[in-house]
């Protein structure tokens, strides 16, 4: 038998971004949630998946939904990112919100976002997987948040010559790129992190 808290750890080691959920209500109030289950599944036809706890209060709104959206957060959007995973507050209190063109509520400030038609839902364990027809996506050049062991992060790209350049820890020589003094004290400090 699994120890549930150990493999929640092991799962945390995994990296994925962060995204809120959006759909409106037969009524057509607005609900959102925050969820790192989303993966893409086909580009012909465009699918997605998320999934959601079958002990989610919002459960019954995205298995009625016949449209939902998917907000891929940007590194700036932590406290977007909290707000929609905290249960029972109006999370869409003092936004103003627009739909998409799929009729899900749209956040704002996004790194991209998916509109889709709802498709199928399966039953995972003790999730329900949700998985929608893109009829809709945007993309912004932002760099995205992400969440690894139970901790929001930031993407590190590897730098680029043209990069240490810049920040002064490389010069050119001759074509070559050699490091300057900030930069070789840069490398010896890393090098005495990884020695411990």
């Amino acid at each position: 038998m699994f120890d549930a808290t150990s493999f929640r750890d092991a799962l945390g080691s995994f990296v994925t971004g962060v995204t809120i959920v959006t759909a409106r209500d037969a009524e057509g109030k607005p609900f959102g949630l925050t969820a790192n289950s989303f993966n893409s599944v086909s580009l012909d036809p465009p699918m997605v998946l998320w999934s959601l706890s079958l002990k989610s209060g919002t459960l019954p709104v995205f298995r009625d939904a016949e449209s939902w959206a998917v907000h891929v957060l940007a590194a700036d959007q932590q406290a977007m990112s909290d707000r929609f995973a905290r249960a029972g507050a109006d999370k869409f209190e003092s936004l103003d919100v627009a739909d998409g063109a799929e009729g899900a509520p749209l956040i704002e400030g996004y790194a991209a976002r998916f509109g889709c038609r709802a498709r199928f839902e399966y039953e995972g364990g003790d999730h329900a997987i949700f998985l929608g027809e893109v009829v809709d996506f945007d993309r912004r050049d932002a760099e995205p948040l992400i969440y690894h062991g139970g901790r929001y992060g930031r993407v590190m790209r590897a730098p680029t010559g043209e990069d240490l350049e810049r920040e002064g820890l490389a010069e050119r020589i001759d074509d070559r790129l050699s490091l300057t003094a900030s930069g070789a004290e840069l490398l010896a400090a890393l090098e005495q992190v990884a020695k411990r």
